[in-house]
């Protein structure tokens, strides 16, 4: 473990607060630990940067859904060794499947942190479930989310890991091939996880757009159903006013 792991260790519990709070309990717990002669520890401590509105909802998921978190790590590693068989030309169906099992987790865990959120949560959609789809096949990022020490969100081009977030494995035939080819399968895959990575974006746009459309036709239902009350009701109305004037 190195002095910066160690000191998000320590420091754990200073995650959990709100962002706000930070500063101040970091730089106090760095003088307590410089009092207890650890400096290099406090010097570390000292330079921990206060997490980001993503990244504090993310860990506060982590927090309050550590089997949540530990079930997103595992379809993290089925997908990727999914990944590898479908590039070898096999399990087209097993990289499917674990790509909806590890959509179903990131979304579930993105619901979490958005609820942390409250009213600022919309805005914050996409990069809380960015972060948590390169946490699910990044080792660091996974371990930060883990502890829930995140600082900042995960961005397209950083946090993937080799092959955009896949770990290529090594074995079996595939020992004997050319550095050439090897690099050709890492490109591929690469742009595959940026092609799903795009795809479940996409969807998922598409789903809440579609959503929105289905609530305002059901208000625009609502409304039109009211208007024809209405206007039945003033024409009964009308009715009874000319029933009215014929008999005077």
């Amino acid at each position: 473990m190195t002095i910066e792991d160690d000191a998000r260790v320590r420091a754990k519990g200073l995650f959990g607060l709100a962002p706000e709070g930070f500063i101040e309990a970091r730089d106090a717990l760095a003088r307590q630990l410089a009092e207890d002669r650890e400096p290099v520890l406090a010097a570390a401590i000292k330079k921990l940067r206060k997490p980001t509105v993503v990244a504090w909802a993310v860990n506060a998921a982590s927090r309050k859904r550590p089997a949540d978190v530990a079930a997103l790590l595992r379809a993290g590693d089925d997908l990727r060794q999914a990944q590898v068989a479908a590039i070898s030309g096999k399990g087209a169906g097993d990289l499917r499947n674990a790509t909806q099992a590890r959509r179903a987790k990131v979304a579930a865990l993105a619901e979490v942190a958005l609820g942390a959120l409250g009213a600022r949560a919309g805005a914050h959609r996409d990069a809380i479930v960015l972060t948590l789809e390169a946490a699910s096949v990044d080792p660091e990022l996974g371990g930060r989310l883990r502890e829930g020490t995140l600082e900042r969100e995960a961005t397209p081009d950083s946090g993937l890991g080799p092959a955009g977030g896949f770990q290529l494995l090594q074995g079996g035939d595939r020992a004997g091939e050319d550095d050439a080819t090897e690099e050709d399968r890492k490109r591929e895959a690469k742009e595959a996880e940026r092609t799903a990575v795009v795809a479940e974006r996409e969807a998922e746009r598409a789903a809440r757009r579609a959503e929105q459309l289905r609530a305002k036709a059901r208000d625009a239902s609502a409304s039109a159903a009211a208007a024809e009350a209405e206007a039945r009701r003033l024409a009964d109305e009308a009715k009874t006013l000319r029933r009215r004037a014929a008999r005077t």
